[in-house]
């Protein structure tokens, strides 16, 4: 990977000489969207690296909000395993409260509480190679766990996509409403094995995000509208999970 490393930096250099450039869209996903325009990147859905093998993240200088890595939606007992956690397990929706939401930051070192009733964790099991979601009720008493993620699915989806991580801060400023980014430092890491991504899982390390709402339009009324269950990481945990590339 030497070869494209070189020529992301040699890109990236660039453009942090080009100063602070217009944002294409308005919204907390212009700072990544702007970079990948400026690299000729043309947005997609596949799960692929961004550029030659290297994924590539941006962040505004500051920022304490976790670095999404991936997202991963569980299996379970329901074949829509997300709409029986909403229905079951969530709260009344800001939008209507005749529907059901469920937003959750879940880790494996403590139990987190959801809604009034609730409280989720995450455990690994190694011997059935699963990463398990436990509800336990006001009681401390689990309830449930049914819910879970294949390690075979998690390994595929670190190993094809995050392997190589570039990770682009920027300066912001704004003029008239509209948001200007300077990118001006670019760190690069190297995966170190997929056996550190369990063990930071299992000591809280790798946090799992549930944002899974309901619509409320005529058409669409009671149907989940969510933006995903997302596997993130928080900057300062960066290096127990990568190599930093000389």
């Amino acid at each position: 990977m030497d070869k494209e490393i070189c020529l992301l930096r040699k890109r990236f250099n660039e453009i942090k000489n080009m100063g602070y450039v217009k944002s294409v869209r308005s919204g907390s996903t212009g700072i990544g969207a702007t970079f990948e325009n400026l690299i000729g990147k043309n947005e997609e859905s596949f799960e692929i690296p961004d550029f030659y093998g290297i994924e590539i993240k941006t962040r505004r200088e500051y920022s304490k909000s976790a670095i999404s890595l991936f997202n991963a939606v569980p299996t379970g007992s329901h074949y829509y395993e997300v709409k029986r956690l909403r229905d079951k397990y969530g709260y009344p929706s800001k939008r209507d409260k005749n529907l059901k939401r469920l937003y959750a930051r879940v880790v494996g070192n403590e139990q987190r509480k959801v809604g009034l009733w609730y409280f989720f964790k995450l455990r690994v099991n190694r011997k059935t190679n699963r990463l398990i979601l436990e509800i336990y009720d006001y009681h401390n008493v689990l309830i449930d766990n049914t819910t879970y993620w294949e390690f075979d699915i998690l390994k595929e989806k670190i190993m094809r996509k995050l392997q190589i991580l570039a990770l682009i801060s920027a300066w912001t400023n704004e003029k008239d409403g509209v948001e200007y980014f300077k990118y001006y430092k670019m760190n690069i890491y190297v995966l170190k094995d997929f056996e550190n991504f369990v063990d930071m899982l299992e000591e809280g390390k790798i946090e799992v995000s549930f944002k899974i709402d309901s619509f409320v339009d005529e058409k669409r009324y009671g149907n989940v509208d969510s933006t995903g269950v997302s596997f993130s990481i928080k900057k300062d945990f960066l290096l127990d999970l990568y190599d930093l590339y000389r």
